[in-house]
This record gives structure tokens, C-alpha cells and sequence, in this order.
């Protein structure tokens, strides 16, 4: 077998120079504007950027897009951003086809094929015996480890080859192709049943492949006491008791308007406790991994409810965070659920035992917007520099600030074709209509997002208030509802009104239909099958919407430092307004941007509104 010393690709520097050797003069042309594109969005230079296709893709979702590429609807403009994205992949994936070392022989490439089409013939049938040979997808399983490991002979794969397979595939096709593995080895292991396919396999499987997580932990090391305290939780978090369950909206929703249940009705058997309680293990293990740098600290702690405390969540938060972004492999915190259910684990476990209100409310928070600025005093880096974006950008903010407006246009337009529409199209309008009125609202008047998931729109207890005749649309939360005990009430500018009762009187019918939800009984603004909408449906609404318009990695938390940054951008100074418009106190707004009082901040907001996109003119008009 001939070997060459291959030529290496450290940039997408080099990927650009490398064009015309297998582009045309014109298509060359072409990729270059794409690759120069990187550098104008990014301001990162080409030599900057790994010339790497996966690493491409994940560094992708976080560019800051808006105002850059053309379309009449904010789906179209999201479709030429998703197309120059693949276009950069594309040249990536031609330079390194063009310099790749010729290391794959005839014989390997032939022993792959055979070994793929053995599989596609043989899957879903059976021996003499009736005994099934392969399962359905093997030839599937092959096919992706022919293309990881293509330049290995499949009968010399080893945990060695494999394992570097392995850390050159994308975090998110990782787990794929420890299945595919899976399906070899036990077509190793079954080798008697497949004489045609013997001279293919390995003598030996493939052992097990590192994975990336720290060593486990060691209950032993924990007292009696502690071990006993932690079992005793965990059997209140899985049993099936109809104890009265503390009520999260403090009384005001009244008897259980949402579903019509008595509270004290029998919580949902646990159909599989042991799996239940295997989900709380792995939750507390991963407190104590990501929130203790010494262990023997977490080791000495002798009761459960001492070790979940706002600290602890706060910095194992912190931790996993930084170890993903740090991490070449691991996929961000906010694209993978492993996180928000681990948080969701522990946040039931709080609550089944009744724990301190804080720390559920920091796990609540931690699955909303992972680290906020009044948890750690100090605003995070990555939202700092998502603000300095907004101040230096007019783009980001124009899309920001327009970014619901349009949005709800896109959804309207498929509203008024509902029924020749599919489901998938139909799901993406009502997302789109829904994420509308979560950015509005949050323009409107700075909500966090545990206040904006649960909001009432109905009855004596609305926080969500309709006007009449000639009042205004009111925002209404008690104080009671909101972390720093100060109530969030004003005035909801009409421009944004507009969008969120488009919601209210187009979006949200089609929704509780399409989500099998009593219309007519509901009351919260984003009801979910089972009552208020999950979080993960919360989160992943969210990220649709601003995905859409171009800003991704804005959270809904941030939304309180670009209202708060619009404003003082228009208005120098202007630092008491900024302090209303947060609900927060004199003290916390101090520690970000300056002294102040209060002020009918909400009202006074909408200015901002005009001076950063005047093509908002008539939209933005009061009646």
C-alpha cells in the first residue's frame, strides 16, 4: 500500500488559497466572497479558523448574522444564511479531498463495500432456524463507520483506530457512531453466523472508548447519615403521595382552572421508579462533580439538602458551561438537553422535598438562561460581549427591536393558508407567532423568564390585561410572583401590543387545537399539554425565534441589558429609567450601569424604538 506524507490544512486561510486548484476561475471566485464573508462577521482573520468541517458547523450557530444576508421574510433570510454556511463546508471539504494522502488501497475500499453490501442483502432476514441474522439498519451502521474509518481495513479495527474515529467526529455524530460500533461488535461476536463476511471481522471486538466526562463518583465516601437523608429524598421525589403540592403561582390560578384537578389529587404513578431513581443519582453526582473542585469538601457534607444549595447550583452551572466551551468535542450547553435535565432532576427533588425556595428558584433560573448577572454580581462575558454587539451594530439592534414585528408577519402569512399547509409548516408558524410575543413582551417591559413562560391571561388574576375602551394593554405581575419581591406593572406599549394579540387571538387558538388544550378553559399565555409549557419547549421556541432573525445566543435574559443598553444609547445618562424599566433595585442596577430612581420606564422605552428603525413608523404608531 502506498503512503504519502500528508498535506495539512490549518486555516481557513489556506482553504482560500487552495481554490483555484479545483474551482474554476469563476466559481473560485465565488467561494472566496463566502470565505471572506467569515472574516466581516466574525472579525476574526481566515487564518483564525480551523480549516476543520465540524468545528465549522458548531462555531457557525454562534455567529451574529443579522442585517447581513437578504429575504423578504425572516425565513429567508435564515435559508441564505443556512446556504452560506454549507457553501464554506463545501469548500472546507473539497480542499481537503483535493490534498488527501492516497491511504485507502483498492483491497481496503473493495473489503468495505463487500461488507456493506453483505449487510444491506442479509438485514431483516432470517436463518434456517427462523432466528433473525441482522436487524433492520445494520447496512446503515456499516455505511457510517465505512466513512469514519475508510482508511483502515475493516479487519484491522481496534479500540485504537476507533477511539481516533472517534475524536475527529462531531460531537453530535458521536453517539451515532459508538452505535454503529456496537453493531459491529456484535456481528464480531455472532462471526460463526457469517462465513461470507469471516475474512472482514476483527479476531477480537472493539473495546470500550474513552468518554468525555470526568472520573464517576464514589458514594462510599459519603457518611451513613448523608446516604440515609439522600434515599429518603429521592423516595419523596418518585413516590406516588397525595400530599398537598405547594403551589407555584401562590393561589391565583384558584381551584385548578387549567385542567379542572383537585391539587391534592394523586400525582402520575412513576412507571418505572428504579430508572426514576437512577435520574437523581446521576443529577446529585453531577452537582458534586461540576460544584466541588476537592470532593473530600462535598465528602464531609453530612445531609442531602446542605449539599443542593444556590452555590452549589451556581458554580456546577458555571463549571459545566466552561467545560463545554472549552471542549473541541463536547456540544454547547444550550444545544444539548442533557443539562436542563439534570437541573429539571434536581429542581423535582427540591420541590418534592419541600427545600428552600431559593434554590429552586436557582435551578429554575439555571435552566432558563444558565448563569444570570444577579446570580454571579457581575456581568458574564459572553453576555457582555453580545451588548457591546448591540451598541456597535445598528443591524443587531434594528433586527432585535424589529425582530417580533416581523416575525409575526411570517407567521400571519401562513395563518391566512392554514389549511393547505403541512404539519411541519404549521408547527413553524405557530412557533414563529408564539416567539413573537415572547420577544415583544420582553420589549415591552423587562420580564425574566420564569415570569414570561407562566403568565396569566385570563380571569381576576390576569397579569396579562386586555384593555377597554379606552384603556391600555397592562402588564400586571404581584409581587409575590417575582424573584426580588417588586411587582412588574405598566403600560404595554401598542406596537408591541399588536404583535402579542396576534398571538393571542390567531396563534393560540390554532395552538391549544393543534395541542389538544380547552381554549376556552386556558388562561396562561404559552399553555403546554399538561398546563404551563415545558421549559425545554420554552427554550427551544426561543432559540427558533432569534435563530430566525439572526441573533443567536441571545438569551431571553438578555433581553434586560439590550432594553436597558437601547435606551441609554438614545437617551446618555439616562440611568433612572433604565433602573424602572428592570424592576430591579437601585442597588443591583448600580453594580452594571450607574445610579438612579424610578421612572415609568416602560412608556418611556418606546422612543427607542423609533430612533433605532424608523421603517416602523406606521406599525409603531399609537391609536
Amino acid at each position: 500500500m502506498t503512503r504519502h506524507t500528508p498535506i495539512q490544512l490549518s486555516s481557513l486561510k489556506d482553504v482560500d488559497l487552495l481554490l483555484p486548484a479545483f474551482y474554476s476561475e469563476a466559481s473560485a471566485a465565488v467561494y472566496s466572497a463566502a470565505l471572506r464573508r467569515v472574516t466581516k462577521l466574525t472579525g476574526k482573520p481566515l487564518s483564525h479558523i480551523p480549516a476543520d468541517e465540524s468545528a465549522w458547523f458548531l462555531f457557525s450557530r454562534g455567529i451574529v448574522w443579522a442585517g447581513e444576508f437578504r429575504g423578504y421574510t425572516p425565513g429567508a433570510r435564515q435559508e441564505a444564511f443556512d446556504a452560506w454556511v454549507k457553501k464554506v463546508a463545501s469548500a472546507i471539504r473539497r480542499a481537503h479531498a483535493h490534498i488527501a494522502t492516497p491511504v485507502v488501497s483498492t483491497s481496503e475500499d473493495a473489503a468495505w463495500a463487500r461488507f456493506q453490501q453483505y449487510a444491506t442483502e442479509v438485514e431483516n432476514t432470517r436463518d434456517r432456524n427462523g432466528v433473525l441474522l441482522l436487524p433492520n439498519m445494520t447496512s446503515l451502521s456499516i455505511a457510517n463507520l465505512r466513512a469514519r474509518c475508510r482508511e483502515t481495513h475493516p479487519a484491522d479495527l481496534n479500540t485504537q483506530t476507533s477511539g481516533r474515529a472517534l475524536e475527529r467526529c462531531r460531537s453530535d455524530k458521536a453517539a451515532t457512531l459508538r452505535r454503529s460500533i456496537a453493531a459491529f461488535n456484535k456481528l464480531i461476536g455472532d462471526r460463526a453466523r457469517h462465513p461470507a463476511i469471516q475474512d472482514l471481522l476483527p479476531l477480537t471486538p472493539i473495546g470500550d472508548l474513552p468518554r468525555l466526562r470526568d472520573r464517576p463518583l464514589d458514594w462510599s465516601q459519603f457518611s451513613e447519615n448523608f446516604l440515609a437523608s439522600r434515599d429518603r429524598a429521592i423516595k419523596r421525589a418518585i413516590r406516588n403521595d397525595a400530599r398537598k403540592k405547594k403551589d407555584q403561582f401562590g393561589g391565583k390560578l384558584g381551584a385548578d382552572p387549567l385542567n379542572g384537578r383537585d391539587r391534592t389529587r394523586r400525582a402520575r404513578p412513576v412507571r418505572n421508579p428504579e430508572a426514576a431513581r437512577k435520574r437523581h443519582l446521576n443529577a446529585l453526582s453531577w452537582l458534586v462533580r461540576h460544584a466541588f473542585e476537592d470532593r473530600g469538601e462535598a465528602y464531609s457534607i453530612d445531609n442531602i439538602e446542605a449539599l443542593v444549595t444556590c452555590e452549589a447550583v451556581e458554580q456546577a452551572t458555571m463549571r459545566y458551561i466552561a467545560r463545554a466551551e472549552a471542549s473541541p468535542t463536547l456540544l454547547d450547553a444550550e444545544k444539548t438537553a442533557s443539562g436542563s435535565s439534570i437541573l429539571s432532576s434536581l429542581e423535582t427533588l427540591a420541590r418534592r422535598n419541600d427545600w428552600d425556595q431559593e434554590v429552586i428558584w436557582a435551578l429554575e433560573d439555571a435552566r432558563f438562561d444558565h448563569v444570570d448577572s444577579y446570580q454571579t454580581h457581575e456581568m458574564s462575558a459572553e453576555r457582555e460581549a453580545f451588548i457591546k454587539l448591540v451598541e456597535r451594530n445598528p443591524a443587531i439592534a434594528k433586527a432585535i427591536v424589529s425582530g417580533p414585528r416581523l416575525l409575526k408577519a411570517e407567521a400571519e402569512a401562513a395563518f391566512a393558508t392554514w389549511d393547505e399547509l403541512g404539519a411541519h409548516s404549521k408547527s413553524e408558524a405557530l412557533h414563529l407567532s408564539m416567539g413573537a410575543a415572547m420577544m415583544a413582551l420582553q420589549l415591552a417591559r423587562s420580564v425574566r423568564s420564569r415570569n414570561l413562560n407562566g403568565m396569566i391571561i385570563d380571569g381576576p388574576d390576569a397579569e396579562l390585561v386586555r384593555p377597554l375602551r379606552q384603556s391600555r394593554p397592562w402588564l400586571d405581575i404581584h409581587r409575590s410572583r417575582v424573584k426580588n419581591r417588586r411587582p412588574i406593572e405598566g403600560e404595554i406599549p401598542e406596537r408591541q401590543w399588536q404583535v402579542i394579540v396576534a398571538w393571542l387571538d390567531e396563534g393560540l387558538p390554532r395552538w391549544c387545537t393543534a395541542k389538544d388544550i380547552d381554549f376556552e378553559a386556558n388562561i396562561l399565555l404559552m399553555p403546554g399539554p399538561n398546563g404551563v409549557l415545558s421549559r425545554q419547549s420554552f427554550n427551544r421556541i426561543w432559540n427558533r425565534c432569534v435563530n430566525r432573525i439572526g441573533v443567536p445566543g441571545l438569551r431571553p435574559h438578555m433581553m434586560r441589558h439590550v432594553a436597558a443598553t437601547l435606551w441609554l444609547a438614545v437617551n446618555p445618562g439616562d440611568y433612572a429609567t433604565v433602573a424602572a424599566f428592570l424592576g430591579d433595585s437601585i442597588a443591583t442596577v448600580e453594580k452594571f450601569y450607574a445610579r438612579g430612581e424610578g421612572a415609568a420606564a416602560a412608556k418611556l422605552f418606546a422612543g427607542v424604538m423609533e430612533a433605532i428603525d424608523p421603517t416602523l413608523a406606521t406599525f409603531l404608531r399609537r391609536s
